[in-house]
């Protein structure tokens, strides 16, 4: 391989910033050959030495299907990667696979792991792509709207936090003399062909016109899901984004960090983006974003640790159990009625739930702690369960915890006082358990329902 080729090229950008439709041109180009979102260095960097001596690759399909979806293994078989020890063999054999000069991986999950990519690869090529916030927080609440990815907890932070690191670790690369190219996404919207000849030049390899018709692209390694429906149409436009459904205070949020952020990329960008309309965010709101972007950004690399070195049945069953519960469940149409509804709809259910719960605190208040009720209590809670819906049946399961633990305090109430930590954490157990007992049978509610429906 000739030495200019001898490093991968990576596409790197804050998450819904436009880096799958850039990476969808440049592969147009037959010498380019980039990996998509296989996030192979995505990874705390003190555990990857024990990483790459285990059995990584086939965590990485596990974790991701990245082998997969780039059709280098079929049916799970791994046959013709014995040799794969490194992410970059892994780049080596997509590459060669197409006959591509060029090869590397496109990931937003890279954008706070600049530095390292440039210690592991000093010669490499690193396209950072750039758009305005508000458009990004635009998008992944469209995203969210079908993609459970994007509704978790802390995206705002998370996104905060990344373009920060973003930020600050291209200054350390820019002075450390790393190659990188600086692409904003309107233009690459707008002037798409300037845009990549402008990337073929820093790549220095020839323009290829290919670049600009996306009809043909292979989109196979892209995840397939509805928020990527707008890029498979094959055509470079802007998306329509929802102006609804952010709080303001948000927005407001966004414009203040952008100003920053303005401010600090206009050195990449020529002042194309510099703007001082409002106020910079203060010291207190950086740092409190910081924190919290770290936490969720260090909760992250905690799942990723344990997809790589927890045994793979525990990690099969963990997402089997996890598509059960939620990938795979349907809201009845009695679960979408208002509570008042609810309840006058199934007062005597309920009333018969409270009449068993009390039945049941009665006996155990007579018997005394030394005779065991726990099946007794599951009753109230699985008839408003499987009746109605788990929301009763967590309400069920509040009241009958608190029963237990009350009736518990008049047994030994010297002992519970005396040791509250005790009595907090017995009650803890008690709730888990019988709401455990709940999502179970929520679960096998909706499946009869759903089985009944079908044969009907």
């Amino acid at each position: 391989m000739n030495p200019q080729f001898a490093n991968p090229v990576f596409v790197v950008g804050i998450f819904r910033s436009g880096t799958s439709l850039l990476y969808a041109l440049l592969n147009q180009h037959p010498q380019i050959a980039l990996m998509y979102e296989c996030n192979a260095w995505d990874f705390p960097e003190p555990f990857s030495p024990l990483r790459f001596q285990c059995d990584w690759l086939e965590r990485q399909e596990f974790y991701n299907q990245a082998l997969s979806r780039h059709r280098l293994i079929f049916g799970g078989n791994l046959r013709g990667l014995e040799k794969v020890r490194t992410p970059e063999d892994l780049y080596l054999v997509f590459g060669e696979a197409k006959g591509a000069k060029l090869w590397g991986e496109k990931s937003p999950y890279y954008s706070a792991r600049l530095r390292r990519l440039a210690r592991c690869y000093p010669g490499g090529s690193i396209i950072l792509l750039w758009r305005n916030p508000e458009e990004i927080y635009r998008s992944v609440v469209d995203a969210g709207h079908t993609s459970r990815f994007f509704r978790r907890r802390g995206m705002l932070n998370r996104f905060i936090f990344c373009q920060e690191q973003m930020i600050r670790q291209v200054a350390e690369l820019d002075g450390a003399g790393i190659r990188v190219h600086h692409v904003n996404y309107s233009e690459l919207v707008e002037k798409t062909e300037d845009i990549c000849r402008g990337i073929c030049r820093f790549l220095e390899i020839e323009f290829d016109p290919q670049m600009l018709n996306l009809a043909n692209a292979d989109f196979s390694a892209i995840h397939r899901a509805p928020l990527h429906d707008h890029l498979r149409r094959g055509v470079i436009e802007r998306r329509h984004l929802s102006e609804n459904g952010i709080d303001p205070r948000v927005i407001q949020k966004l414009q203040r960090f952008g100003t920053r952020w303005n401010r600090l990329q206009s050195q990449w960008l020529n002042g194309r983006n510099h703007s001082a309309t409002v106020s910079e965010p203060s010291c207190a709101e950086r740092f409190y974003h910081r924190m919290a972007g770290l936490f969720w950004y260090a909760m992250d690399d905690i799942k990723r640790v344990a997809f790589e070195f927890l045994p793979l049945p525990w990690l099969r069953t963990y997402r089997q159990a996890k598509k059960w519960f939620l990938d795979m469940r349907v809201e009845l149409p009695a679960d979408r009625l208002p509570l008042r509804q609810q309840f006058v709809a199934n007062k005597i259910t309920l009333l018969t739930s409270g009449a068993i719960l009390a039945g049941v605190a009665a006996a155990d208040f007579f018997t005394g702690p030394h005779v065991g009720l726990l099946p007794f209590y599951l009753i109230p809670c699985a008839i408003p369960t499987l009746i109605l819906n788990r929301r009763w049946g967590t309400f069920a399961a509040v009241i009958t915890t608190m029963t237990w633990a009350g009736l518990q305090t008049l047994d030994s109430p010297t002992m519970n006082f005396a040791h509250c930590g005790l009595f907090l954490w017995d009650t803890a157990m008690r709730f888990i358990v019988v709401q455990t007992v709940v999502l179970l049978l929520d679960r096998m509610r909706i499946e009869i329902a759903s089985a009944g429906a079908d044969s009907v």
